[in-house]
């Protein structure tokens, strides 16, 4: 009996134990980010001696020992200071530490990205290019990055209003996790606006494509529209009048042809304009349309005066427009002898 006993209780242990967790548990929390470790400088070594004016190395040993004391905000304003005094490399790249070991990482990671965009040198400074892209890339998993691609070059980026640079001087862009506005702008070119959401410790891609301030404006119509200019001229004597009034009528009615179909092409865009710039170009199109058929319709009239003074048969010009619901035409036919 003892060990049915022993043994019930066993089964009833392993049981509580196999049991999943329950659906109104708390979730464990994610595994966050190890606080990055940026080491002191020394600012008594050779190198830093060497780097480092004598004024600005005193500010910079100020500021570590008040770092180190915790007073972290009178600490960064030394860093500063020191800074205004020699507004350097070196001196950048202390300030960007601090920052980094008082957790603020965004402003560190840019003015490290900053150092080592404008050509760091290694072995002619205090730190190599090789410790700064290991505090850089100690400090990304506590922002967001954005790598940014831009079809143009020399194009201007600005991130929630705040310009940060310009493509491609910088391809990576650092962010505070969540979301951000976007604008990328360039003379010339239309402006481009997006939104990103990146989490902390994200990197995400953005492509942007810019285009060219060139407006070019494709009409669908539902049946073609044809333009069909007939001439049917005879051969004159040498000795006969001048034939400057043929040629006008020629050209008059050429552009006839042309100032009604620009006219009926025009009027049928701005009935059909699914947007104010359409519409604008359709009401563009038809007035210069109407002005080269009332040129036009001058030339006619001149040149059919010219020739009415010869002895000859007045020309017969007949213009027919073709104009439907869904699409349009003109035809002109005519005849000189």
């Amino acid at each position: 009996m003892n060990h049915l006993r022993l043994a019930n209780a066993v089964l009833l242990a392993v049981l509580v134990v196999g049991l999943p967790a329950r659906a109104d548990e708390p979730p464990a929390p994610a595994p966050t980010a190890e606080r990055p470790i940026i080491p002191y400088t020394s600012y008594t070594s050779r190198r830093s001696k060497e780097m480092f004016f004598l004024r600005s190395r005193e500010s910079l040993m100020k500021a570590q020992a008040l770092e180190k004391e915790g007073r972290i905000e009178e600490a960064l304003e030394a860093y500063d200071n020191a800074l205004h005094q020699q507004p350097l490399i070196d001196v950048q790249v202390e300030v960007a530490l601090a920052q980094a070991r008082a957790g603020n990482y965004l402003p560190a990671a840019r003015r490290l990205q900053e150092v080592l965009a404008t050509g760091h040198a290694s072995g002619l400074t205090v730190h190599t290019s090789e410790e700064l892209w290991t505090y850089l890339n100690a400090i990304k998993p506590f922002i967001g990055t954005i790598a940014i691609r831009v079809n143009v070059p020399d194009t201007r980026i600005t991130i929630d209003g705040e310009e940060v640079a310009e493509w491609p001087y910088l391809n990576e862009f650092y962010v505070e996790p969540g979301k951000h506005h976007i604008k990328a702008t360039k003379l010339g070119f239309w402006m481009n606006q997006t939104a990103v959401e990146v989490g902390k410790g994200e990197r995400k891609d953005l492509s942007i494509a810019m285009q060219e301030r060139v407006h070019s404006q494709i009409i669908g119509f539902e049946r073609p529209v044809n333009f069909s200019i007939n001439a049917n001229l005879s051969t004159s004597s040498k000795n006969d009048h001048p034939t400057w009034p043929r040629n006008l009528m020629v050209a008059s009615g050429i552009g006839m042809g042309l100032g009604v179909g620009a006219l009926v092409t025009g009027l049928i865009m701005n009935s059909n304009a699914t947007s104010d710039a359409s519409a604008t170009l359709g009401q563009g199109i038809a007035y210069a349309g109407g002005g080269l058929t009332g040129l036009s319709l001058a030339g006619l009239i001149i040149g059919a005066a010219g020739i009415a003074s010869r002895p000859t048969p007045t020309p017969n010009v007949i213009i027919t427009p073709q104009i439907a619901k869904d699409g349009g035409g003109v035809q002109l036919a005519g005849s000189i002898e």
